[in-house]
């Protein structure tokens, strides 16, 4: 009997090691959320968080998205933005989520919204032996384009 018990703690064990992280899970929840409701248009506002210069680039942005482009940021040309392509959708986001997550960071905190399960904040750090690499977003005043 004691055997088994053995037996069945270590396949329990090497189950849970081999499970994805609760992140990654959480992950999968909100891009399902949101892949479900099949929202292409809408606005937000996005801020990145990083060392970045100049300083411009780091002060939020309002975002209009139009059939899942970005059709202007702050009421202009994305292109006319500095670093506009540093800026995202929310499909961009969850690829950007998911290239992150796969390179193993030392420190990540990510929160979804409850009701359409967008990534509200995140934030990267893949080596803290590293200075000024964090990365991190933050999306608010979002609203559906009707």
């Amino acid at each position: 009997m004691t055997i088994n018990k053995l037996v069945l703690t270590i396949s329990l064990l090497f189950f849970i090691s081999c499970s994805k992280s609760d992140d990654q899970i959480d992950e999968l929840k909100g891009k399902e959320l949101w892949e479900s409701l099949n929202i292409n248009d809408y606005n937000m506002t996005q801020r990145i968080s990083c060392f970045c210069f100049p300083f411009e680039f780091t002060q939020p942005k309002d975002i209009q998205v139009e059939n899942n482009l970005i059709a202007s940021i702050d009421g202009k040309n994305p292109t006319e933005t500095i670093g506009y392509n540093s800026f995202m959708t929310i499909d961009k986001l969850f690829d950007f989520i998911k290239s992150k997550l796969d390179e193993e960071p030392e420190f990540h905190e990510i929160e979804y919204n409850k009701e359409y399960g967008y990534p509200e904040s995140l934030y990267f750090d893949m080596s803290k032996m590293i200075a000024d690499e964090e990365i991190g977003y933050l999306i608010t005043n979002f609203k559906i384009i009707n």
